[in-house]
């Protein structure tokens, strides 16, 4: 049934009532989730330094690849994002192919970590995490995957320490700095680090999270919202 504006009034009372029920199972659907599965996997807290610490993941093959590999993560972000759910899980698939899988958590900085730089990340953290696997291996080189900023540490690292390094791999990695393609290569040369480390100590998450929500914000501060409508049923 049209009416003269051809508006089709069945079928837009059909939509209306699966949007409906979609909600509603949405809402049951949240309603029931299990937060406590993310980070599940199980793993051995091996090394501490300061906040950083190494864990090593248990194989799942009776066999893994004899070179281990070390993922290095952001310090903006938290590993666990590569182990969400039993079923959505980076670490436990790479472990059921086979690989043997270290990680390293950076934990929460606080004032003490003020004054803590490039150099004490990647010749000192990442590093002593390196020979701590390459020692318990009885091996001359480790693979390393670096995800984000944790690549770019990752690359950096490989320069100067490739006689440690089998493979390198990286994901969502920026290395080409020179680029003003994108909000934040655009801004990167106005910015002034220095200033913000004496204004707020460690630079606030909250201001470092709208800095990325201000490079893609119809994405970031609607259509994701818009999309978790959209698989709201979706168990």
């Amino acid at each position: 049934m049209k009416n003269v504006f051809g508006i089709d009034y069945v079928k837009s009372m059909s939509d209306m009532v699966d949007s409906y029920e979609k909600l509603i199972k949405g809402v049951d659907t949240l309603m029931n989730v299990d937060y406590s599965g993310f980070d599940a996997t199980p793993k051995e807290l091996i090394f501490q330094e300061d906040k950083m610490k190494l864990y090593h993941y248990e194989p799942k093959v009776k066999d893994p690849n004899k070179i281990p590999t070390l993922i290095v993560y952001a310090l903006v972000n938290k590993q666990y994002m590569m182990d969400l759910q039993e079923d959505r899980s980076l670490i436990k698939n790479l472990l059921e192919g086979g690989q043997d899988i270290y990680i390293i958590d950076w934990g929460y900085p606080t004032m003490d970590d003020k004054y803590i730089g490039l150099e004490d990340y990647i010749n000192g953290y990442i590093d002593d995490c390196v020979d701590i696997i390459r020692r318990k291996h009885k091996i001359e080189k480790v693979n390393i995957t670096g995800i984000c900023q944790g690549g770019t540490f990752s690359f950096i690292y490989t320069a100067t320490h490739g006689e440690k390094i089998n493979a390198l791999v990286s994901l969502v990695t920026p290395i080409d700095f020179s680029t003003d393609d994108g909000l934040l290569f655009k801004w990167g040369p106005y910015l002034n680090p220095e200033n913000m480390v004496k204004a707020f100590g460690n630079v606030p998450g909250e201001f470092m999270n709208a800095g990325f929500v201000f490079l893609k914000p119809i994405d970031l501060m609607m259509d994701k919202y818009v999309g978790v409508i959209d698989s709201l049923d979706d168990p």
